[in-house]
């Protein structure tokens, strides 16, 4: 059971969440207006999510990832305090969305490479050091 300690500490980090926020709205050339429009809420309310102010609710998360077509995880992940291994890179998903069947079969064979290549190496590290 965790303490209540440990329970505090398991907080959003509001900054990067607005931050994220901002960036994915931004890159959609949208205002702020705009978007509280059609989350139903005021600008100064987005501006203050924006600029990590307040915090955000689940429910207005949610619009927002549908509306900026981001997935919830964009905006959430990365956290000092989110489950380790449930994170993704920012950096590589969006971009994985912009290839085309083609180059994602690439990029699966390369990535299959990389980990067998990785495996092998800490397994001659392994016999290695255990000779």
């Amino acid at each position: 059971m965790l303490t209540t300690a440990e329970i505090e500490q398991c907080s959003l980090d509001t900054a990067l969440i607005g931050k994220r926020i901002k960036k994915a709205r931004k890159e959609k050339r949208q205002t702020q207006e705009y978007l509280a429009g059609l989350c139903d809420c005021t600008p100064t309310h987005i501006c203050n999510i924006e600029n990590g102010k307040i915090g955000i609710s689940l429910e207005l998360l949610f619009k927002i990832s549908v509306i900026l077509e981001k997935s919830m995880d964009y905006f959430v992940m990365d956290n000092p305090n989110a489950n380790p291994e449930v994170k993704i890179n920012t950096e590589i998903a969006p971009k994985l969305t912009q290839c085309d069947p083609q180059m994602l079969d690439m990029v699966v064979s390369f990535l299959d490479r990389l980990i067998s290549y990785r495996d092998n190496l800490s397994r001659k590290l392994t016999e290695t050091n255990n000779t």
